[in-house]
């Protein structure tokens, strides 16, 4: 888990640093879904599993939310995406 950004904003080029933030903001988000899901692991209370299962599912949309929006500003990344899809039509 991480608490500050880790990256150096002050050597990210400005027009960059949008798509910086998103990486990593989904990094976050990851970290909180895998620390939520192992501590649902952990605990033998069907109710405090129930809940934490409930946030890393809403972090999971977090992660989506700005996925979304990175695909929308960075192209290379979204062709990257579109390749690599598991679900292709």
């Amino acid at each position: 888990m991480f608490s500050e950004v880790p990256i150096d904003i002050e050597t990210v080029n400005k027009k960059d640093l949008d798509k910086e933030i998103m990486r990593v903001a989904i990094m976050a988000e990851f970290d909180a879904i895998n620390m939520y899901e192992q501590m649902a692991n952990l605990t033998d209370d069907k109710d405090l599993k129930i809940i934490l299962l409930d946030i890393a599912k809403e972090e999971k949309v977090h992660a989506a939310m700005f996925q979304t929006v990175l695909m929308e500003v960075d192209h290379e990344y979204l062709k990257v995406m579109a390749d690599y899809a598991l679900v292709k039509k």
